[in-house]
């Protein structure tokens, strides 16, 4: 069987990520990542578990995470 391959379509956008680590506990973290973009944020406390808060983006390149509680952690923006 012989099969014929088109042309290679255009390369795809570069993906780019910020992983933000707060070693203090706190109930605002704010992070200036520089993306040039409002990216999707995960949280993360400083047990790899997964945590909710408030994101706002006050630009687009800052985001803003309000926690009820203090906690320290890691996000990582996509």
């Amino acid at each position: 069987e012989v099969v014929a391959m088109g042309p290679q379509g255009p390369p795809g956008a570069a993906a780019y990520a910020y992983v933000h680590s707060q070693s203090s506990p706190s109930t605002t973290w704010t992070i200036n990542h520089n993306l040039g973009y409002i990216p999707c944020v995960e949280l993360f406390d400083s047990g790899s578990q997964e945590i909710e808060a408030t994101v706002t983006h006050p630009s687009i390149n800052q985001a803003v995470i309000l926690l009820t509680v203090p906690s320290a952690g890691f996000a990582r923006l996509i």
